[in-house]
């Protein structure tokens, strides 16, 4: 296959806006992937060296200066963090709608309780808020590694652990562009989980976007089985089949959607 642009994962998942009332989350006890985070976009290579927590906190404060106490919090050892002081900070990441210090902070606490589940979160928490950050390269590139750094531990001592293994893929898509990385990763995955539903709807992106519309139907399929009574599937069924000019089909599973979309709103 030839090499994609990355991010080769940012595919559009939406077809109609009422289709929104019913994306699945992805829901797990590590985390979800949400749509937002595979949208098409066109950015600049992240950079790949070691970024330091002082050059990743001067660029995401290269406009504003924080409080002096949100300062000395986040330039403490992590080893001295503690549950209070993060809630604190987390608060007012909130409050200042400061989206990659929030998924910072967040997985600090994750990674402060310690044991696999709240590891993987905390990884997860990283790779994605840095997904949808990488109009800020060094802010993203800083997320990534650490998320990274948190995925390493986790699937050292796991490597059947699904949700960290998906966010794997989003690492190694959006961040290392290496495509025979994260598609030897998501055969592996199906090979552990066929029914995963998180990591179904990731090789329905990568299809889309490499354009193999005759096994994103097979996928759309699996996952309609999957979920039968989500008529995101369907929309995507039918998109797909516009796309391949089979209009019949295309008519069928818009239909499909319709039907199934309405009879949820009852």
């Amino acid at each position: 296959m030839d090499k994609l642009p990355r991010p080769l994962l940012l595919v559009a998942l939406l077809i109609l806006l009422g289709v929104l009332l019913y994306i699945p989350k992805f829901k797990t006890n590590k985390g979800i992937i949400k749509p937002a985070q595979l949208e098409a976009s066109n950015m600049q290579a992240l950079p790949q060296e070691p970024i330091e927590k002082l050059d990743f906190l001067n660029e995401l404060f290269h406009d504003v200066k924080p409080p002096e106490w949100v300062s000395g919090n986040l330039l403490a050892a992590s080893a001295k963090s503690n549950s209070d002081s993060l809630n604190k900070l987390l608060k007012w990441a909130q409050e200042t709608k400061n989206t990659p210090l929030v998924g910072l902070v967040q997985s600090q606490l994750a990674e402060l309780q310690g044991g696999e589940e709240n590891l993987t979160t905390a990884a997860r928490t990283l790779i994605f808020t840095a997904s949808e950050n990488v109009d800020h390269p060094v802010v993203a590139a800083y997320l990534f590694q650490q998320g990274k750094r948190l995925l390493d531990i986790v699937l050292s001592k796991n490597k059947k652990n699904i949700p960290a293994r998906n966010a794997l893929v989003v690492y190694q898509s959006e961040y290392e562009n290496q495509p025979m990385k994260f598609l030897g990763t998501l055969r592996e995955s199906l090979a552990l989980d066929s029914n995963n539903i998180e990591t179904h709807f990731l090789r329905l992106n990568l299809l889309r976007k490499s354009s193999q519309w005759k096994k994103a139907v097979d996928e759309c399929q699996k996952l309609i089985s999957l979920q039968p009574r989500n008529p995101v599937w369907y929309f995507q069924a039918s998109d797909i089949y516009g796309f391949m000019g089979d209009s019949v089909n295309a008519k069928v599973f818009l239909d499909l959607a319709v039907k199934v979309q309405n009879k949820e709103k009852q």
